[in-house]
């Protein structure tokens, strides 16, 4: 920057008067480079943000490139194939032609007079073949539901009486009319994608309208149409449409269409189950060919096949190699006739409430339509109970309206109205072309796609509740139209102005939660898409719907009627049941003529949810994701990645649907039947809860609202996101294994795809069913018809939570005041009488409060407890144990009918609503039983450990101080009490039980001056004690004060450090034989004390320490050496790595498990699931602890800064969004670990290093220096440095200084002085040395294996059954046959089997008399795996167990460390590394396995040095090829060296090189000369392939 002429001048006339300052000078120097360095900085930054952008266009671009599908839906009602364009896909043609085959089909039905048995079966009395009939002696069975007043009345009748019988005329194939609709309507296509870019491989489905004339009447007399009157109340409509829906199924599905027609599916529309559609599969060629070839005789059978090849060749369009294109759906409307020029008056406008009328049909002239205009306002009830059927006059205020029911309506019209809306738009923006060589493509076509690209890949797009392609082309017609999207902009900027629109914008009125005092209406947004040519206000000035409200509450005085249409629409659109929930407001976005709410479908909990991703891509897209400067590809993050239901949440609910109670009254008032449902004493407060609006959004939707609003009402702020699992929500690779190219995968009910479920109408029989009893006014769900497979699962319903861990602990939720009458009854009816008692507080309140203790513990005796039910501790920390115990009171509450549970067997009785998997924590905590183990709570095991070192620690810094004399002339004392020269300054742990980390934490030992526990698993038992140390000792450093008294060589710095271990054991000893305690209980020391060369092994509180020495006096000579050799640059980073780094990654791993409880028990299950497939020390615990450490604070910036708004909106009401955080740690063991498996598997980690920081200690600089760093490790093979890169602060070359940046954070732009100090800046620590690359893959793919069956667990429901996630920690059969080699250990060496990689217990004895799940008592006490596991480890091995009294103790000597396999397995990789890798389990080391290196067997040139081991190669040998390795004798050294441990050895490679060239096969084309040598090649060959 320059400054301007003035002040220039300014500055050289100040120059002349005043003398310069050297202090002065400096100052406005370092200005000046602040000044530069703020401009570089800025620069850099603006180039980094144009480069991302570009970036980012570049790579949308090659997206699109590849997803874009056009067809032209031309002709399609005379069956014309017209123009194949260039950019069309070549099978648009057979779209077109398999379109006018249906449609010729439809147009030849005849009349029929339809009614409920077209979709009611008679069992035993087959009307059509092919169609399966159902029958239950109370109930019909449907095949949809059947919900209309009419229906009911014909249903209690009899079935003989014809004046009694509901039917209704359809006037044949005439009175239809088919129309493309959706992205198949659109001008381009837009919006419609090819199979890879829709989502998992899915094949494209292409909407088409069918439309009934309502207006024509029958022919013969008839003065009724197919709708009119009063079909617009009570379901009339619907079940004439769903009915019409099933007939033409049944006619398109006949044998004579089914060569054209293909497979015919009943779906529901939208996941509406109300709302019936048809998906058309065409058939395949093969079908055609077969279906052709039955009808000709014998004779033209083989002519026919000819000519259908021949003509299948000529024709491009039809679909090649039996492989489905595309699928069809229909979707059943009524035509809307063109609008009359005629003027009426306002009363045309009006209907006519009276149901008596009914036969009378209506003369609106502008309307035009068989809905009268005023039904469609959102505070009409058109969906009535039997008593409200008499009445005449609606609510004027809105809160009796039925609001979701007439928009489910108003759809039905605006069908062929959406499509010209969208295309409108489409066509102000595409260029006119009057050529199809140009593809009709705009920044509109290219956003849209984008965002579907985007909704896919988060779940939030197609099925129920959830985006649609419409209602993504709506809102951007909306943006398009306002002019917030410019037609110039590109489709990145149109697709972030999307997503600022959709974050911003306050959907709910939940942002400020004000009302507006005037109309007492929630201040919430509502949209209206302009009309052509008009703003939005003009559209809404002279939109005939507004007008027609404005005159209805014209006369209307009272104050909580809302004034303008608007305003109706966001008072309708609230909670009916209860003002203060939000979980069934819907957001507002209506059509030009405010008839129709696009958005009406889309529940709360989406909204913020998909408003949250939307604050999330804007995040990507302006590189803010993490706060941490890496440069993650928000192209990547966007569309690439996949973070749909089951891998978003941190626990999963099912809950059964068939115990919900089925009888939702339709009166609000009416609460004599919710008494019924099992909810006793809530008397009337019951009907407040949930269900009075299934009359408005139908009983599935209900229900599923219901469950989510009651559940966050009463979960509160414990979670932060609530979402029930919808279709089209779940797992795109659930279709992966079915077969794509047959029609059967149509035929199934799919849950966890991104298809809508699809039953078949014909051939097999229907998995759903809705039953509809005599009298009954009120919707029924769907249940599951008779089925021969008795293990069939009941239908539930899943919900997502993501648990606050700050606030999910929380034990007590207080209610409102005493006061507040009809508030505390609603905290009762939410709660319930049993649960809501007075409490007196401290504050002197005395009001109702819920209390939350721990759980009951499972008492003793109690065998009959179910899986599921089994409590264990640590499951509040870890597991959401309080959220788990309120979900389980309020589904048992609200949604459980009692009569139902009765009848269920009585295993099921006791079978609770839990968390997913929530067994996997039998694994890292025992069971909660009563009376209470010692070994069953882990976090009380590991303070303990952290007691004992913290009273060690103690001990050691108070009787090493050196006292001096005293000011009074007390005597100088120049030694400590253990005789140390120099005192402890500071006592560090090393150990990982020190930081919550072990999976098995020490236990006491009494030979090691532990108490005296009896813990053994029998009576025999507690007379013997174990002899030996099963786990590692506690490793601890001690550091001393700084002297000038230490050596100044290394050799005499060893010595030294040896004689202070040597000199504080004699110490402690000296100490107990004297007495002189100095208030320490000295018989806490116990056991022997081993000292080394490096290390103290010594008994204190029963643990056994390992004691180690910093000096920080070795650190610095090693430093300081000119010419170091190799011997003392590997002790160098030897040191630097134990003490240094080593205390630095304690403490940070620390400080993650003390702020994220459930961090610690994932490292846990990991270590697990590690060992488990025997990859013991080859992944180091290290590396576990940083990636467990990295998925818990890569996403810290964004809560914390969430956290704060969240603050800030507390203090200030002004406040705009209000938005939960997607991007959270994991809050749960279950997502931890699952997350932990997602990263190991999916990073990629031959191109990436992993930086973990979870403070912000790395900076940007730093950043860039340590990719580059790995760029130059890797090379350009990508083959080079360590396989799992992970840097952590304390991975700085300069770490021992403990200054700079790279530590503190300080200097963050300080530049670097040479190239050659930048390239040695960062190098990784923990995993320099392991894992090796194969290892790593193995352990990315079994993750990969692992996370993909523990998912299918959570979505299949059966972890209570067969603890199917145990196959996650465990190798199969097929796995132990990968390996070359197995060595079988010893049973006496191994001491838990309980842990072993092939057959691990997982058994859950849940009563004190030792009864197991599902099995016989025995004498086993109460406990897991977890416990069990911890006995035989306190035990021992048998042979080395000791006999322990009282008061005497034969035997003292204890070993500090007893780890024979592990010994051996190190020792074996140490020497016979280079031709094997070794693996085993360090829990369960039962078996050693072994994979020969395939280089190690490659024939190479002779040399004496590396002679062991080899053998000759065969006698054809090269010049430089003449020895290879021996595996017999590798085999035979293998088995000598490990005779004492290894029992046996079973080989399934012996790597039998074959060294000899291989002769060429011989061709089948040339003659042998002799027949003997031809039998010799033959032999050859096959031996060759065997």
């Amino acid at each position: 920057m320059t400054a301007a002429p003035h002040e220039d001048a300014a500055l050289m006339a100040a120059s002349q008067l005043i003398v310069p300052d050297a202090n002065t000078d400096k100052k406005q120097s370092s200005s000046k480079k602040n000044a530069a360095a703020s401009t570089t900085n800025n620069s850099n930054s603006a180039t980094n943000a144009l480069a991302r952008s570009n970036l980012l266009r570049l790579e949308t671009a090659e997206l699109l490139q590849e997803s874009f599908l056009h067809i032209h839906p031309t002709s399609i009602s005379d069956g014309g194939h017209g123009n194949n364009p260039h950019y069309e896909a070549k099978w648009a043609p057979s779209v077109r032609s398999y379109l006018g085959s249906i449609t010729g089909i439809m147009e030849g039905l005849g009349k029929a007079s339809l009614g409920p048995n077209v979709v009611e079966q008679v069992a035993g009395a087959v009307k059509e073949k092919g169609m399966e009939h159902l029958n239950n002696n109370a109930h019909d069975e449907h095949r949809v539901p059947l919900l209309s007043d009419k229906f009911n009345k014909s249903s209690s009748s009899s079935n003989n009486n014809p004046l009694t019988t509901w039917s209704f005329p359809f006037q044949g194939g005439t009175s239809l009319s088919i129309h493309p609709i959706g992205s198949f309507g659109h001008v381009g296509n837009a919006g419609l994608a090819n199979r890879h870019a829709n989502g998992g491989d899915v094949l494209p489905v292409l909407d088409v309208a069918v439309l009934v004339d309502g207006s024509i009447m029958g022919g013969d007399g008839d003065s009724e149409g197919f709708v009119g009157g009063k079909d617009y109340l009570n379901h009339r409509y619907t079940d004439k449409r769903n009915i019409l829906a099933v007939h033409i199924a049944k006619q398109l599905s006949q044998k004579k269409h089914r060569s054209k027609v293909g497979a015919v599916h009943l779906t529901n529309v939208f996941g509406d189950s109300r709302k019936v559609g048809l998906v058309l599969t065409p058939p395949l060629d093969s079908d055609e060919d077969e279906s052709s070839s039955k009808q000709s005789s014998s004779a033209d059978k083989k002519k026919r096949k000819r000519g259908k090849k021949e003509e299948s060749n000529k024709n491009k369009g039809t679909m090649k190699n039996n492989k489905l294109r595309f699928r069809i759906r229909l979707i059943f409307g009524v035509k809307q006739d063109e609008l009359s020029q005629k003027s009426s008056s306002n009363q045309n406008h009006h209907d006519s409430d009276d149901d008596s009328s009914d036969e009378e049909m209506e003369d609106v002239a502008t309307w035009n339509s068989w809905i009268p205009r005023s039904r469609l306002l959102p505070n009409r009830n058109n969906n009535r109970s039997e008593k409200q059927s008499d009445n005449t006059n609606d609510a004027p205020n809105g809160n009796d309206g039925t609001p979701h029911y007439n928009n489910a309506l108003a759809e039905d019209l605006h069908l062929l109205t959406t499509t010209n809306l969208i295309s409108t738009t489409l066509s102000s923006l595409t260029p006119t072309s009057g050529s199809n060589n140009s593809s009709p493509i705009s920044s509109f076509h290219e956003t849209l796609l984008l965002l579907k690209v985007w909704a896919l890949q988060r779940g939030l797009l197609r099925g129920h509740d959830s985006f649609t392609t419409t209602t993504l082309g709506v809102l951007l017609v909306y943006l398009y139209r306002t002019k917030v999207i410019g037609k110039r902009m590109g489709c990145v900027q149109a697709f972030t102005t999307f997503m600022k629109f959709w974050s911003e914008n306050d959907w709910l009125g939940e942002d400020a939660e004000t009302l507006d005092v005037s109309t007492k209406v929630k201040k919430k947004v509502a949209f209206v898409i302009p009309a052509e040519g008009r703003n939005e206000s003009q559209t809404i000035k002279h939109c005939q719907q507004a007008h027609l409200y404005l005159e209805d509450v014209r006369g209307n005085s009272d104050d909580g009627v809302p004034k303008t249409l608007l305003d109706c629409y966001k008072a309708s659109c609230t909670s009916n049941a209860n003002n203060n929930d939000h979980h069934n407001d819907s957001p507002i976005l209506l059509d030009p003529t405010m008839t129709l709410n696009y958005l009406s479908r889309l529940s709360p909990s989406f909204v913020r949810e998909s408003r949250s991703e939307a604050h999330m891509a804007l995040r990507y897209i302006h590189g803010q994701e993490s706060g941490t400067g890496d440069d993650v590809s928000a192209f990547r993050k966007l569309f690439l990645e996949t973070n749909r239901f089951w891998t978003r949440y941190d626990a999963y609910v099912r809950v059964p649907l068939s115990a919900v109670p089925k009888l939702i009254g339709m009166d609000a008032s009416s609460s004599g039947s919710r008494k019924k449902h099992g909810k006793k004493g809530s008397g009337s407060m019951a009907s407040k809860v949930w269900g009075n609006d299934a009359h408005d959004l139908g009983y599935d939707e209900s229900v599923c609202r219901g469950v989510v609003g009651v559940l966050s009402r009463a979960l509160g702020d414990r979670v932060s996101a609530i979402r029930a699992f919808t279709i089209g929500n779940g797992d795109i690779r659930a279709n992966n294994t079915e077969a794509k190219n047959s029609e059967d995968v149509a035929t199934k009910v799919i849950l966890d795809s991104d298809q809508c479920q699809a039953v078949p109408i014909r051939g097999t029989g229907s998995t759903v069913g809705y039953t509809a009893r005599s009298g009954d006014r009120i919707p029924k769900p769907p249940v599951a018809l008779p089925s021969n497979n008795a293990t069939e699962e009941e239908p539930c319903l899943v919900v997502g939570l993501r648990i606050d861990p700050t606030t999910s602990r929380r034990i007590v939720d207080r209610g409102p005041p005493a006061e507040d009458v009809l508030a505390s009854q609603a905290f009762v009816a939410l709660w319930g009488e049993a649960q809501a008692q007075l409490r007196r507080f401290q504050d002197g309140a005395i009001i109702r409060a819920v209390v939350w203790n721990n759980a009951a513990p499972t008492p003793a005796g109690a065998s009959d407890v179910h899986a599921e039910n089994v409590q264990f501790n640590g499951m509040d920390r870890s597991m959401g144990g309080i959220v788990e115990r309120i979900v389980q009171h309020t589904i048992k509450l609200h949604f459980t009918d009692v009569k139902v549970v009765k009848k269920k067997k009585k295993n099921d009785q006791k079978k609770l609503v839990s968390f997913e998997l929530r067994n996997m924590i039998s694994f890292i905590d025992g069971v909660a039983a009563s009376p209470s183990s010692p070994l069953s709570d882990s976090l009380t095991l590991h303070k303990n450990v952290m007691t004992a070192f913290e009273s060690l620690a103690e001990f050691l810094r108070q009787n090493t101080k050196t006292s001096y004399s005293l000011p009074g002339g007390g005597k100088k004392k120049t030694s400590s009490n253990l005789g140390l020269p120099l005192s402890i300054d500071e006592v560090e742990p090393l150990s990982s039980c020190l930081r919550y980390s072990a999976l098995f934490p020490p236990v006491p030992h009494p030979l090691l001056g532990g108490p005296d526990v009896n813990i053994g698993s029998s009576a025999s038992d507690k007379r013997k004690v174990s002899g030996a140390n099963v786990g590692t000792p506690i490793l601890i450093q001690i550091r001393f004060e700084g002297s000038s008294k230490w050596p100044t060589s290394l050799n005499a710095m060893g010595a030294a450090k040896c004689a202070m271990l040597v000199q504080l054991a004699e110490g402690i000893e000296k100490m107990k034989a004297e007495g002189s305690a100095g208030g320490v209980d000295l018989d806490a020391f116990d056991g022997p004390m081993d000292v080394t060369p490096n290390c103290l092994d010594i008994g204190y509180r029963g643990y056994s320490w390992r004691i180690v020495v910093r000096a920080d006096q070795e650190l610095r000579m090693l430093k300081g050496l000119r010419n170091p050799t190799l011997e003392a640059k590997a002790l160098q980073l030897s040191l630097i790595n134990r003490h240094v780094r080593g205390a630095m990654h304690h403490s940070l791993v620390h400080a993650i498990h003390t702020r994220h409880p459930s961090a610690s028990s994932v490292v846990r299950l990991a270590h697990r699931w590690v060992a488990s497939h025997m990859l013991s020390d080859m992944i180091p615990q290290q590396a576990i602890e940083l990636m467990v450490a990295k998925i818990y604070t890569e996403g810290g910036s964004v809560a914390s800064e969430a956290a704060s708004s969240r603050d800030d909106e507390k203090k200030s009401t002004n406040s705009k969004i209000n938005l939960m955080v997607v991007d959270t740690p994991p809050s749960t063991v279950v997502a931890g670990f699952l997350r932990l498996l997602h990263l190991l598997s999916t990073h990629d980690w031959v191109r990436e290093p992993l930086i973990v920081d979870p403070q912000n200690h790395i900076k940007s600089h730093d950043r860039g220096l340590i990719h580059a760093q790995f760029n130059a490790t890797r090379g350009p093979n990508l083959k080079n440095g360590p396989a799992m890169y992970i840097v952590s602060p304390a991975d700085y070359d300069g770490v021992e200084k403990m200054d700079g940046s790279k530590v503190v954070g300080k200097n963050e732009e300080a530049p670097i002085a040479s190239e050659n100090a930048a390239e040695k800046i960062w190098a990784p620590t923990a995993t320099a040395k392991f894992p090796e690359t194969m290892v790593l893959s193995r352990a990315a793919a079994l993750a990969k294996c692992s996370h993909d069956h523990l998912t299918s667990c959570i979505m299949r429901g059966d972890m209570g059954k067969n603890n199917g996630w145990v196959a996650a920690f465990q190798e199969s059969s097929a796995s132990l046959t990968s390996y070359s080699a197995l060595l079988r250990v010893d049973s006496s060496y191994v001491t838990d089997v309980g842990c072993s990689s092939t057959n691990a217990d997982c058994t859950i004895i849940t009563s004190a008399a030792g009864s197991k799940l599902g099995e016989k008592k025995n004498e086993q006490p109460c406990g897991g795996p977890f416990e069990k596991s911890l006995q035989k480890r306190y035990a021992g091995p048998k042979e080395l167990r000791k006999k322990h009294y009282k008061n005497l103790v034969l035997e003292k000597d204890t070993l500090h460390e007893w780890q024979p396999v592990k010994s051996l397995v190190h020792s074996l990789r140490s020497k016979y590394s280079d031709y094997a890798v070794f693996f085993y389990n360090e829990f369960a080391p039962d078996v050693i396995a072994m994979i020969w290196r395939p280089n190690a067997f490659k024939p190479q040139p002779f040399s004496a040095i590396v002679s062991e081991f080899k053998r000759p190669a065969a006698e054809f040998w090269k010049e430089d090829s003449l020895v290879i390795a021996n595996t017999d004798d590798l085999m035979a050294e293998i088995g000598y060296f490990s005779r004492n441990i290894v029992s046996n050895f079973k080989v399934f490679d012996d790597k039998k090189p074959n060294d000899a060239p291989q002769e060429k096969k011989p061709k089948k084309s040339r003659k042998a000369d002799d027949d003997d040598e031809n039998s010799d090649s033959d032999e050859s060959s096959d031996s060759d392939e065997e």
